[in-house]
């Protein structure tokens, strides 16, 4: 049994404990759209694919099951807690109150929540019944200087 056979799985689930976490602390989870559950369902079959035709020991199996459930909660994380934004994206996980700079809201069928700052631009849906409570929590969080535009 090689070291990488330990090592590995336990640094898949390093990260899905701290994606746990995100979750366990978000005030207001993203909308997911049917577009986003099918592909993310297309996914999870490609990977159980793979994990069943290429797998040849024990630990291919754990790695593959870690790997689908670090995918998932990588999706399923996004949305608002109380230190700013949480995104999947990695290279900037939780986008802090203090680094956006502007925020435009657009009100349509669902609210599209984009961000600026010193960061790639992101967007965030939301459910649409959720409005108020949106731009409470960005009104009481974000700094002075940050400029909030709403769009109907």
């Amino acid at each position: 049994m090689s070291i990488f056979n330990i090592i590995i799985p336990l640094s898949f689930i390093a990260i899905i404990l701290k994606q746990l976490r995100y979750m366990k602390e978000l005030i207001m989870p993203t909308r997911k759209t049917y577009l986003e559950i099918i592909t993310v369902l297309f996914c999870v079959i490609i990977f159980i694919g793979i994990i069943y035709f290429y797998a040849n020991a024990w630990v291919h199996y754990v790695i593959g099951v870690l790997a689908i459930v670090m995918f998932v909660s990588i999706w399923i994380k996004q949305g608002i807690n109380s230190k700013g934004f949480i995104s999947m994206y990695r290279y900037k996980e939780i986008i802090l109150w203090n680094e956006i700079e502007k925020v435009i809201v657009i009100s349509s069928k669902d609210i599209k929540v984009k961000l600026a700052g010193g960061f790639m631009e992101q967007t965030f849906h939301f459910k649409k019944s959720d409005y108020d409570k949106v731009i409470t929590i960005l009104k009481e969080n974000l700094p002075e200087q940050a400029q909030i535009q709403k769009i109907s």
